[in-house]
């Protein structure tokens, strides 16, 4: 409700009972009887009334009720109005009727009566909403339809105990005040609020209750008396049948709460344990979603089971690992008001083991008296005391993960309820921990996944940015990565004398390990390229580099090239990797000059074994430096492209650029794989020679 309504709901019923007070007075004053004053007085007072009914509705709309709290109100009000009523009785009757002899001071006992009028007015209706939000709390079809016909009936039977409409229809206001009386016993068997108090709350009720109840009947008596009776008539005589009316159903409605509550009461200890089975089932679905953190999920999970089935103390246990006879080995991940020590003389390894018991049936198991029954006998004999006890596995995808255990201090401590619930709590422990996985595991991917963007990064730094630029040379490359980050590397390096390094390598394996390596071998590469004088001297001196860095199974094939401007040469030596693929006019070869992998053995075998080749350039010819994943390349059935396909894709391009030679290779490996993806590292360098530098 608006502010604005407020204020016109509560200034427009003030300003009619002034109207009304002022009138009253002087007309009590100067002895004027106007015809029809009388039905316009009255129909003013129900308006004002009305008014305040609007402002008390808006200021209860949409408000949670507290129900202790809101009878507690009622019972303070009620106190309030049978004090004013008492002070009304003190002060004597109200002024007499027309033409009789008053007090001198009328204006202040009328001023007090139209003060308890309307104290007694909003308290009716403060009763008539409240019990309507205790009827309406829970409902059931029917019960709204019993208060509406009451509330009509109250209207009728209130309206109709005008002095002049009495006079017309005798019978009425009785028989209307009768149906009331009925509507209000039938209203007051609806007492399904009481059934969700707590039992603190029902204790409270009962007091509440008990007090209205005589608050009630107090009122009631009240209202008979000679003087609040005159006071209320000549206030506002239709006010008399609606406060009493109400006040009956307050009586009736209340008692009949005390007697129903005083029943309900022992129940109260099993509702409340549903509701805190229903909060921590609650609660742990809102951590399926909520918690990441592992250990803060399992502590949670026995803190709740205390909770969940009143225990004394709790302990989570998972699966590790499963042997192949059926033994399982278990960690305890968390535990509640018990030791470790316990645990382990509670579940001890034997044939009969709680953990086996329950893992072979999949299903809870119950120990009522943990002293006698022979599962269990083993605990007294070791010192540990528990009265009883209950085990429910955790399973998932028809296979347990874990156990969840509880303890009572007493025998015969849990029963089907608690089976039943913890049951259903192990089923959401389930899914709250293999949700707790998932994203442990999603956390671990993500990582890697940003430990694989650095790589790749680092990767992309480790390759050449520019490629060189020499005017007898046309040179073109690429490298592409089957997975995120690849093994292969190639480089450039200007050397003195007009002479260029060009190197192609592949370490073994893939990802970040590989990045690392691929950055050892473009440091040796960078750092003794220039103090070697041949490919070989480099091979042979980067071999006794990283023979010690490797890991026993990794090493990393090399094939390096020395290509000399002026003397139109190119040397290279091969360090057990690819051929190079030499294309000269219509004429192409491998150059397969003999080694093997760095870091596969020591210096001395790898001295002998090491070779290298010197080639002559003619113009247009072509040297084409690879990796495996080229001529390795596979189609949907398997196949390789192999090296002839290779060597077919330059002789059939050889009169184009190295860039478009480069393309076309790259081109037909696509077309042959066709949709299947690449199953190693690609990385092809072209260098075409254009002729001999001009002295």
């Amino acid at each position: 409700m608006s502010r604005l309504k407020k204020i016109l709901f509560i200034s427009g019923a003030l300003v009619v009972f002034l109207t009304v007070y002022v009138v009253d007075v002087v007309r009590h004053t100067v002895s004027v009887d106007l015809e029809g004053a009388l039905y316009l007085r009255e129909g003013a007072i129900i308006g004002a009334f009305f008014l305040l009914y609007l402002f008390i509705r808006g200021e209860r709309l949409g408000k949670p009720i507290a129900i202790p709290k809101s009878i507690g109100k009622l019972l303070m009000v009620s106190v309030l109005v049978i004090l004013v009523g008492s002070m009304v009785v003190f002060f004597g009757r109200s002024p007499a009727g027309e033409g009789e002899g008053e007090p001198p001071y009328f204006a202040i006992v009328h001023l007090l009566s139209v003060v308890f009028g309307l104290t007694l007015g909003l308290f009716s209706i403060n009763t008539l909403l409240t019990i309507k939000d205790l009827l309406l709390h829970k409902r059931r079809k029917g019960t709204k339809r019993n208060l509406v016909v009451y509330v009509v009936l109250l209207m009728c039977a209130s309206v109709l105990s005008f002095p002049m409409m009495s006079g017309e229809l005798p019978l009425a206001p009785t028989l209307l005040f009768a149906a009331s009386v009925v509507m209000i016993v039938v209203n007051s068997f609806k007492q399904n609020w009481i059934v969700y108090l707590s039992r603190r709350e029902k204790l409270y009720s009962i007091g509440y209750s008990a007090l209205l109840f005589l608050a009630f009947i107090a009122l009631n008596l009240l209202t008979t008396q000679s003087p609040v009776d005159q006071v209320i008539s000549s206030f506002h005589y239709p006010l008399k049948t609606f406060a009493q009316l109400n006040a009956i159903f307050g009586a009736v409605y209340f008692g009949m709460a005390f007697i129903s509550t005083l029943f309900h009461l022992p129940t109260a200890e099993v509702y409340e344990r549903k509701q805190s089975e229903l909060t921590s089932l609650h609660n742990l679905s809102r951590l399926v979603t909520q918690v990441f953190d592992f250990s803060d999920l399992v502590n949670t999970v026995t803190a709740m089971t205390l909770e969940v089935v009143g225990a004394k103390s709790a302990w989570l246990e998972l699966i590790k690992e499963r042997g192949a006879n059926g033994q399982v080995a278990v960690e305890v991940v968390s535990n509640r008001n018990i030791s470790h020590e316990m645990i382990e003389v509670i579940t001890m390894d034997s044939e009969s083991s709680l953990r086996r018991l329950v893992l072979d049936s999949k299903r809870a198991l119950l120990i009522d008296d943990a002293g006698s029954d022979r599962r269990t006998r083993h605990i007294k004999k070791q010192g540990v005391s528990i009265g009883s006890l209950l085990s429910v596995p955790l399973v998932s995808q028809g296979e347990p993960i874990g156990f969840l255990h509880a303890t009572k201090d007493f025998e015969f401590g849990f029963d089907q309820d608690d089976i039943d619930v913890m049951t259903t709590f192990a089923d959401h422990v389930t899914i709250a921990i293999e949700n707790s996985k998932l994203i442990e595991k999603s956390l671990k991917r993500e990582r890697y996944q940003q430990e694989i963007m650095v790589a790749q990064q680092m990767q992309k730094r480790l390759l050449p940015q520019r490629l060189p630029y020499y005017a007898c040379l046309d040179i073109a490359a690429v490298s592409e990565p089957s997975m995120e980050v690849g093994g292969d590397y190639y480089d450039f390096v200007k050397l003195d004398g007009d002479r260029l390094g060009v190197v192609v390598g592949d370490v073994s394996g893939k990802g970040v390990s590989a990045a690392f390596y691929m950055a050892e071998v473009k440091g040796i590469f960078q750092s003794i390229s220039k103090l070697c004088a041949s490919p070989r001297e480099l091979l042979l001196r980067s071999n006794e580099s990283l023979t010690e860095s490797l890991e026993r199974k990794a090493f990393i094939s090399l094939l390096y090239g020395i290509i000399d401007m002026q003397k139109g040469t190119l040397t290279v030596a091969r360090a057990g990797h690819c051929p190079m693929i030499y294309v000269s006019g219509l004429d192409a070869r491998m150059v397969r000059p003999s080694g093997i992998g760095l870091g596969l053995t020591n210096d001395r075998m790898f001295e002998e074994a090491t070779q290298e080749t010197t080639l002559e350039l003619r113009k247009d010819d072509l040297c084409i430096f690879y990796t495996d994943g080229i001529n390795e390349s596979r189609n949907h059935e398997g196949e390789e492209f192999g090296f002839d396909r290779l060597v077919q894709a330059a002789l059939g391009s050889r009169f184009q650029s190295a860039e478009n030679i480069k393309q076309t290779i790259l081109t037909e490996i696509r077309n042959y794989t066709g949709d299947s993806s690449y199953g190693d590292d690609m990385t092809l360098v072209v260098i075409k020679w254009l002729g001999h530098l001009e002295a």
